[in-house]
């Protein structure tokens, strides 16, 4: 065999094992999954059961004390949010809920918010995961900051996966908009207020990410008109046998 065969069979070769070496590395990356995802799927059905209640518990105090007017505050954890991913979102899903997304579950570490799930990438099973950060502006407005994006532990684009997840907000009619800080996509979530009368306004002062643990504060602003509106309600009649007392209680 001539020399200049050899030499271009030994190219030849040598390309096809970095190539393969490659797509080897890659496979196996893909099929690495981060401790904390392992972490949230070892949680034991207690657990998850207890954490789902107490979710639903607070997100319901915390609905009660934004309907009237004054601060209010609320504390989530991790576990308490797995737990409600794991029991409700299993059991009844959300409409517009991509069925490719599997077994959701989060962690939260100081001033870092991570959201891994199974799917399904280019034939093979692996855990996405996203990391973010999340923050205030200077409007009151909810931003997350997608800081990387990883199939397994092989980095993914992430203003590609950025285009994707608009893409799914639309389609669940999420209030996010899209912007970007320093190169990376950000999210803009804007806070919900009743409309009904034009009369409330909700404002958030504080949203802090700490280990495990997600502590959102605000307040509730009332208008005159509004205010006005609820002093000119009736009183309530006293009944013939004594008086009638009414309290609102508030969420822990």
């Amino acid at each position: 065999m001539a020399r200049k065969h050899q030499i271009a069979l030994m190219s030849v070769a040598a390309v096809a094992g970095v190539l393969a070496a490659a797509l080897w590395s890659a496979y196996f990356a893909v099929q690495q999954v981060r401790p904390f995802y392992h972490q949230a799927l070892a949680l034991n059905q207690q657990v998850l059961e207890q954490g789902s209640r107490d979710l639903e518990s607070r997100a319901t105090a915390l609905y009660s004390d934004t309907r009237v007017a004054g601060p209010w505050q609320a504390l989530f954890t991790a576990n308490q949010v797995n737990g409600w991913l794991a029991i409700q979102l299993a059991k009844n899903g959300v409409e517009g809920f991509p069925a490719a997304i599997r077994d959701p579950r989060v962690a939260i570490a100081p001033d870092l918010l991570t959201l891994g799930f199974r799917t399904s990438l280019g034939g093979m099973e692996t855990v996405i995961s996203v990391d973010a950060s999340v923050f205030l502006t200077e409007e009151g407005a909810v931003a997350i900051r997608l800081m990387s994006v990883r199939a397994g532990k092989l980095p993914l684009p992430v203003l590609q996966v950025a285009d994707e997840i608009a893409v799914g907000c639309r389609k669940l009619r999420l209030p996010v908009q899209w912007t970007q800080q320093d190169g990376r996509p950000v999210a803009i979530v804007e806070i919900s207020q009743d409309d009904s009368m034009g009369k409330r306004r909700l404002y958030l002062d504080a949203i802090t990410l700490n280990e495990g643990e997600l502590f959102v504060a605000g307040h509730t602003e009332i208008g005159n008109a509004a205010a006005a509106a609820e002093e000119q309600l009736p009183a309530e009649p006293e009944a013939n046998h004594g008086t009638t007392n009414t309290t609102r209680s508030a969420g822990n």
